[in-house]
């Protein structure tokens, strides 16, 4: 009897560290200030604005903007707690050029999805505007935003009813640069289930096409999944699950997918701990038709938790942060590409290397230059850095692993299993390739 073994097997490309070189940290915000979460876009000339949730006393929404002589404002509230801003996951905040668009929960309006927008570089906000309907039937939250190349804002945001029934992941447009909000959609709709409760969704967008990432809950298997507008988030009309591995698990992880355009593909990265490893997992998917090429590993940890993830980057060059506790410390981790997605692997520290929890980082890219923002919890305070690609030389270009070695051999709902004649199984390597295979006879 003949026996055939197919195998369908993805590379992993690592990237060797050892130039990198960050700018000095900067210290953003500390102890009387706050240091929650903080959350960052660049304006026009690449000028970092950061905002972050001040839990320290009376709860305001404070933010700090990067001026031409290269220092950061002293932080000032944006939203004051007379509104009594929620600091659950948020708030965010999104720019293009000039225009700044915050988004945040109001808890004085029974929680309301709300806006400030500023058109002169974070000089001046707008009063609140509100985003979600004046609907009390309803609950709220978790919003994020986001710019669409003709400036006007996009917002998705949680919704379901007080009973913590009926979940929807909401997008909400304006077509008049924040000022309304009337065209909420469920975007989620088309998935199967119902979105997983407590994980915010990110957006992805570019001309008409608008891209919504979120985790779902399919009988407690809570997998990533995108789903795909064409008309600029007025209606979605195709959605796809991108995770190979079903992570099931009763409780909501409180972790959210992120992504970048890359050309004619999104670069997506989440975690699953559907192997037993809490680890972050990315795709390179089609933005046409929503199919991925790959599902990876970024870098190994064996133990532990990796979470918080945020990508950002253009053309080739792409770059993913995360916080994990690999060496029982919490830390932020880089990885990075000069040559696409194929060739993201291994990582660098990219928190400082005092001892303390270092967590929630935040990444942008413009113009051969990373910008980072993390929470340094055991500091009190929130820290900004760069990596100025041009001042690393070529050592840092992509290398293959020789790491060949299976950690895990699972089914396609990523139960590990004993190999079956006839029966495809999946291969996991410690250099996080994932390799289908099918031994036929």
């Amino acid at each position: 009897m003949k026996r055939i073994l197919f195998i369908f097997t993805t590379l992993l490309s690592t990237l060797s560290f050892s130039q990198i070189i960050f700018s000095p940290e900067v210290e953003i915000s500390n102890h009387f200030t706050g240091y929650g979460r903080p959350r960052m876009a660049l304006m026009a000339n690449d000028m970092p604005i950061i905002i972050w949730f001040n839990e320290v006393s009376n709860q305001t929404i404070k933010i700090s903007r990067q001026i031409p002589q290269g220092i950061f404002t002293p932080p000032v509230d944006i939203v004051g707690s007379d509104l009594e801003p929620i600091g659950f996951i948020g708030p965010e905040i999104a720019a293009k050029g000039d225009t700044v668009y915050i988004t945040f929960i109001c808890g004085i309006a029974n929680n309301s999805i709300m806006i400030k927008k500023s058109f002169d570089g974070g000089l001046t906000f707008s009063d609140t505007i509100r985003v979600s309907p004046n609907d009390n039937n309803f609950q709220y939250y978790m919003p994020n935003i986001e710019v669409k190349d003709d400036g006007n804002p996009i917002v998705s945001y949680m919704k379901c009813t007080h009973n913590d029934t009926d979940f929807e992941q909401i997008v909400n447009i304006s077509m008049d640069f924040g000022s309304t909000f009337d065209n909420e959609v469920n975007a989620s709709e088309l998935a199967p289930g119902e979105p997983c409760d407590c994980c915010k969704s990110t957006i992805v967008t570019k001309g008409n096409n608008v891209y919504l990432l979120f985790r779902n809950n399919e009988v407690n298997v809570r997998n990533t999944y995108i789903s795909k507008s064409t008309d600029g988030g007025i209606s979605f009309t195709a959605t796809q699950d991108l995770d190979d591995l079903n992570w099931t698990i009763n409780a909501c992880p409180t972790s959210s997918p992120n992504g970048v355009l890359n050309g004619d593909s999104i670069l997506v990265a989440s975690r699953s701990g559907a192997t037993g490893v809490n680890q972050v997992y990315y795709s390179n998917v089609n933005s046409n038709n929503l199919q991925k090429n790959y599902y990876r590993t970024i870098d190994e940890i064996g133990s532990g938790l990796q979470d918080q993830v945020e990508v950002a980057g253009e053309g080739n060059i792409l770059g993913i942060v995360w916080h994990d506790n690999r060496n029982m410390n919490n830390a932020c981790y880089l990885s990075y590409t000069i040559d696409g997605t194929n060739n993201i692997g291994g990582s660098i520290e990219m928190s400082n290397s005092m001892i303390g929890h270092k967590k929630f980082p935040d990444i942008e890219y413009s113009n051969g230059k990373f910008y980072f923002v993390y929470q340094y919890n055991s500091g009190y305070s929130i820290v900004y850095k760069e990596l100025d690609l041009s001042n690393i030389n070529n050592l840092n270009l992509p290398t293959t692993s020789s790491n060949s070695i299976v950690i895990s051999t699972t089914d396609f709902q990523g139960k590990r299993c004993k190999l079956q004649k006839n029966m495809p199984y999946l291969n996991i390597y410690q250099d996080g390739r994932v390799e289908k295979r099918v031994t036929i006879e």
